[in-house]
């Protein structure tokens, strides 16, 4: 057995109520009688008008939702409103009025009264049915909001699930090439791996993190990068997160770092120079990250897979509220990102 929508009906209900209260006004001002007479008048009424209004609703409009039937729908809609007008009529003439006004005599066939009939049902059925398409014009819009907003998840979520692998495959990478060399360093460097895969299999699951988080996560990074590349890699971090710091979509600032090193210190044989800056003021993120790249090497034809997918998670989190720069200038390449972010 299907459950009563009592909140439904409830809507339904204060529909009706207001609507015999206004027509209830109406007819006393306009037919100079009685408030009471004008509400018995409406009172009496009601239930033909309620009969017309549901049978459209349940019965006809869904017709006019197939091409096929449209002309069925029609003829019903004109069949509805003449029983309803011959309904009301009689209602009128045969119960109301000879209870309440036993000395009115007019007749029954009164083409000009069903006229007025027939004009008060279009005027009820009218202002019901632009009720019912405003709240289903807005349950739609909320349902295709619900929709959006589970697509724009899914993508991000899609997104992040990209950066997991693209991280592991370049750091095992890192990896391989101290295990080449037999380092000391290695067992180091695959605790420090560990460290940043529990937090990005664990923490990163909220849909916001503390800057200060990130920032860890980059410095944990940049000492595993230290222990690949040894002195032929300088590194100059700053940091400054003025309190509360505010939160951040994870791992969305970590692919800059990895990007620089990739490009910089691996694609280059000298030594490499690599500043990273962040700093959170008056809720704006400013992160910075430069490397030095060979000035005779040839630029990347297009972005690699962690840029490009920053790039679509600022567009789908902080749509006009971020600014993205990435470029090469004089041997330096250069990444430069300020966002808008949430304080809680």
């Amino acid at each position: 057995m299907a459950r009563i929508n009592w909140l439904r009906v409830g809507y339904h209900v204060s529909f009706w109520v207001v609507y015999l209260i206004l027509n209830a006004w109406l007819g006393y001002f306009y037919n100079r009688i009685s408030l009471q007479q004008a509400f018995i008048n409406e009172t009496a009424v009601i239930p033909v008008k309620l009969l017309l209004t549901y049978f459209i609703f349940y019965r006809i409009i869904p017709l006019y939702l197939d091409r096929d039937k449209l002309w069925k729908s029609m003829g019903l809609t004109l069949a509805a409103f003449a029983v309803a007008t011959l309904l009301y009529r009689m209602t009128t003439e045969w119960i109301l009025f000879p209870l309440t006004m036993p000395e009115r005599n007019v007749p029954f066939f009164n083409w000009k009264a069903f006229y007025w009939i027939a004009f008060d049902l279009f005027i009820t059925v009218a202002a019901a049915t632009t009720v019912k398409m405003i709240r289903m014009h807005y349950r739609s819009l909320k349902f295709e909001q619900a929709l959006m907003q589970e697509k724009l998840q899914s993508e991000l979520n899609f997104l992040r699930a990209q950066i997991n692998p693209h991280f592991l495959f370049n750091t095992l990478n890192n990896l391989y090439g101290l295990a080449r060399k037999k380092s000391d360093h290695t067992a180091d460097a695959i605790l420090m791996l560990s460290k940043i895969m529990r937090f990005m299999l664990y923490d990163c699951r909220a849909p916001r993190i503390a800057v200060a988080d990130e920032a860890k996560v980059i410095r944990d990074y940049i000492e595993l990068e230290k222990l690949r590349y040894n002195e032929r890699l300088k590194v100059q971090y700053e940091e400054h997160i003025e309190p509360p710091g505010g939160f951040i979509a994870p791992l969305l600032l970590l692919p800059f770092v990895e990007n620089s090193f990739k490009h910089g210190a691996g694609g280059t044989t000298g030594i490499v120079e690599i500043s990273v800056r962040l700093v959170v003021r008056n809720h704006t993120l400013d992160f910075e990250v430069r490397n030095t790249v060979d000035k005779d090497a040839p630029s990347p034809r297009s972005e690699g897979i962690g840029l490009k997918n920053v790039r679509r998670q600022l567009e789908l989190l902080y749509p006009d509220r971020h600014e993205l720069y990435v470029g090469r200038e004089n041997g330096i390449f250069r990444a430069h990102l300020k966002i808008q972010i949430e304080e809680k």
